[in-house]
């Protein structure tokens, strides 16, 4: 079974770089992963993401009343979102898995998105804010705990 971890962000946005610091720290703790990173949204990602059986995809997000470095499982459905899963320059990831389908692709499961709270300031920079660098250790370990479940 191919499974693919896929972090997402942008890397000189500070916190919104947050899917790809994680996915980078679970390189070599999830055994028989394949772990990418992206700061591109919408049809790109289809090419990316075609091969695999499951992915499971991190990235920053906000909410109303998130608190910074909480985690949440993003479904279809829950209507939370993403600055990259939902962008308004993109195509969101669900939408993008059904026109995979409607285009004959053979589609990998879904498996998990985690959005990661990151607070409405964001600034330039290459580093987390202390803040959400705090919660970095918390933060993989619950993924690690959930993937491996």
């Amino acid at each position: 079974m191919k499974i693919l971890i896929l972090g997402m962000g942008n890397p000189i946005l500070s916190d919104d770089g947050i899917g790809l610091k994680l996915a980078e720290r679970l390189r070599e703790k999830i055994r028989g992963a394949d772990v990418q990173m992206n700061a591109m949204v919408g049809l790109n990602l289809l090419d990316q993401i075609i091969g695999y059986d499951r992915i499971f995809i991190i990235d920053a997000m906000t909410s109303p009343g998130g608190s910074i470095g909480e985690m949440k499982v993003i479904t279809e459905t829950n209507g939370l979102g993403s600055f990259h899963l939902f962008s308004s320059h993109g195509i969101n990831i669900f939408d993008l898995m059904d026109v995979g389908r409607r285009c004959g692709y053979d589609m990998p499961e879904l498996t998990a998105v985690y959005g990661i709270e990151i607070g409405n300031d964001v600034a330039f920079g290459k580093e987390l804010s202390l803040s959400l660098q705090g919660c970095l250790d918390s933060l993989e370990e619950k993924i690690i705990s959930d993937m491996l479940s």
